[in-house]
């Protein structure tokens, strides 16, 4: 019985060290499951995305102006905005904006222009609540996003965010609270409390096989608790001299 008694206390020492881990990864899980990923990233809060260029496009400021004004030009793509043509231009030093039809550029955008934009792109019916631009210090929603980044808030009941790209006037990503609480529920299953994306962390690795510990020491004990027992010697003999 030392195998048993051995593991009845394995199994109880690593379950109480990664118990609550273990109820964690099981309400984390069932929030994941449940909700759907495409209100997760926000779909049902968007229009607009890909808008079609104005038909009239012939007086268009040429393109190749811009090329030969422009050093180190890496990509030109002509888009429409709110229903007006505009040209972005990838370069060595970044993207930049231009009307199309003036030639002018009008990158990084104002407060205002991102506003229009935000609520352009909002499915829903509410005027944008606030704005600020996101230079540095990103919060944990956007934190691999590049920045600068306007962040345009609606007051509905999503909590919903936009981020807009300054140079480009595209929706660089939404955010809204389902979405952070996805976002911490994935932070606990994985045990990544930094980054919130590495899967393969040391602590995530470490409890896993303390976890794993724990349950093959509850195997071994299931085995002598449901193993057969044999009767005590004495009794044994007297129900053979009854008979």
């Amino acid at each position: 019985m030392k195998t048993a008694s051995l593991s009845r206390k394995i199994h109880k020492w690593l379950f109480l060290f990664v118990g609550i881990q273990a109820l964690l990864w099981t309400l984390s899980g069932v929030y994941m499951v449940v909700m759907d990923l495409d209100f997760i990233h926000g779909d049902h809060l968007v229009k607009n995305l890909r808008e079609p260029l104005p038909e009239t496009r012939g007086d268009l400021f040429p393109s190749g102006e811009l090329l030969r004004e422009r050093d180190g030009v890496r990509s030109l793509q002509l888009k429409a905005l709110r229903g007006q043509p505009f040209y972005v231009l990838r370069d060595s030093e970044g993207a930049h904006l231009f009307d199309a039809r003036s030639g002018s550029e009008i990158s990084p955008l104002d407060q205002q222009t991102a506003i229009a934009l935000a609520e352009h792109y909002y499915r829903g019916d509410l005027d944008a609540a606030s704005a600020e631009l996101v230079t540095d210090n990103p919060p944990t929603e956007i934190q691999f996003r590049a920045l600068p980044l306007w962040r345009v808030n609606f007051d509905d009941r999503y909590g919903t965010s936009f981020y807009i790209d300054p140079d480009t006037g595209a929706l660089a990503t939404r955010r809204h609270d389902y979405w952070r609480a996805f976002d911490f529920f994935w932070m606990l299953h994985i045990m990544d409390y930094r980054e919130r994306d590495n899967i393969h962390n040391p602590l995530l690795l470490t409890v896993t096989l303390v976890g794993l510990s724990g349950v093959l020491a509850g195997l071994v004990l299931l085995f002598f608790s449901f193993g057969r027992r044999r009767a005590p010697t004495g009794i044994a003999n007297t129900a053979g001299g009854a008979q």
